[in-house]
């Protein structure tokens, strides 16, 4: 097993765990479930964590990838700059779900303010996740692409956000 296999066995993980924490979350919300409430603050504090083995498992792939021919550096420096806003966004859903979980058991509920930014930062970290994953699939994936787009991407000049990790 190579990082590029612990990179696809773990990828999926935090965009699908992300949605399903985020409809229990609406789901306790409009219920007022105040376990529902804990479990998908639970969920999306786990999730969290588990980005982070994804995405540093995927800066190992990007440099196994990076040498075989065919594969596009732009993609991949595409993929790396998105998992990158993704996994910041993540890590901020996860720290505040944290904290609502700190003040459930503190105060016997969390604080308003912090499970509205919950809601507003895990759906823009979904929507993160998906052009993050889209672009991951352009790596080796040629098919989704058109031919107008391969060209376009092939063209681009894509710096990367982190340093080295785009196969430079």
């Amino acid at each position: 097993m190579n990082l590029p296999h612990v990179h696809l066995l773990l990828n999926h993980f935090p965009l699908i765990g992300t949605i399903i924490a985020l409809g229990v979350f609406l789901l306790a919300l409009i219920g007022k479930s105040d376990d529902l409430k804990k479990a998908s603050l639970v969920i999306f504090t786990g999730i969290a964590l588990l980005s982070i083995p994804t995405y540093m498992s995927g800066n190992g792939a990007a440099e196994v990838l990076g040498k075989l021919p065919g594969v596009s550096k732009n993609a991949i420096a595409a993929h790396n700059n998105a998992a990158l806003v993704s996994i910041g966004l993540m890590e901020l859903v996860g720290l505040l779900s944290w904290l609502g979980l700190w003040q459930l058991r503190r105060f016997g509920h969390a604080r308003t303010w912090t499970l509205a930014t919950v809601v507003a930062l895990s759906v823009v970290t979904v929507y993160f996740m998906a052009v993050a994953g889209t672009t991951g699939g352009q790596i080796r994936h040629g098919e989704i692409l058109t031919q107008e787009e391969t060209r376009a991407l092939n063209a681009a000049n894509i710096p990367p956000l982190a340093g080295g990790s785009a196969c430079s």
